[in-house]
């Protein structure tokens, strides 16, 4: 085929996933024989090297307790109301008032899930218990020691962000400024203290 014959177009199109593992075939076939002139984006490079391996699994989201609670618990650990933590965190709740069932708790696998869940609630506070949930709810890769203490408006939200009771249950010195944070949220949350 000379450079001004046409490469003839294909009867059939095939679908999209045939066409990438032609193209990475393609591609690796041109890298092995030193070809490298063929010049891709670093996006279009790690989907390339990434093809054919399993995709990480997505982690399920779940929550506990009625879609129209006024507050929201963001879990990092996803242990809910189970174990000592579990135990501390509903102290908690009876010190502010609010009975176990009158809160809802949900996990924090990824921002998007919990952001839409949060918009078919709409509470009117979010607490995101510990480092993960603290990090993914608001976007700051700080620990939430760092980041505790005030309000953050995150996608319409009032997020508060503080220590999850495991880590009370290793430093009872954290009690304290979660005491203030709930405080806090009691006041926004229009709960009597």
């Amino acid at each position: 085929m000379t450079p001004s014959e046409s490469i003839p177009f294909p009867a059939e199109t095939g679908n999209l996933e045939d066409i990438i593992k032609d193209l990475t075939g393609y591609l690796g076939c041109q890298k092995q024989m030193g070809l490298t002139r063929v010049p891709l984006s670093g996006r279009s490079l790690e989907i390339l090297s990434a093809w054919g391996r399993p995709a990480a699994p997505r982690k399920r989201f779940t929550h506990l307790g009625p879609a129209s609670a006024k507050v929201v618990l963001v879990d990092g650990a996803g242990t809910f109301f189970t174990g000592e933590a579990g135990a501390l965190l509903k102290k908690i709740l009876q010190a502010m008032k609010l009975a176990e069932d009158t809160v809802c708790v949900c996990n924090a696998p990824d921002a998007d899930q919990v952001f839409a869940f949060l918009r078919s609630v709409q509470p009117v506070v979010v607490i995101a218990l510990g480092d993960a949930a603290a990090q993914m709810m608001t976007g700051i890769r700080k620990p939430v020691a760092a980041i505790r203490g005030k309000f953050r408006d995150i996608r319409g939200f009032s997020v508060m962000p503080t220590f999850h009771p495991s880590q009370l249950l290793k430093d009872p010195a954290l009690k304290r400024p979660v005491w203030e944070d709930m405080q806090q949220v009691m006041q926004i949350s229009g709960i009597s203290s």
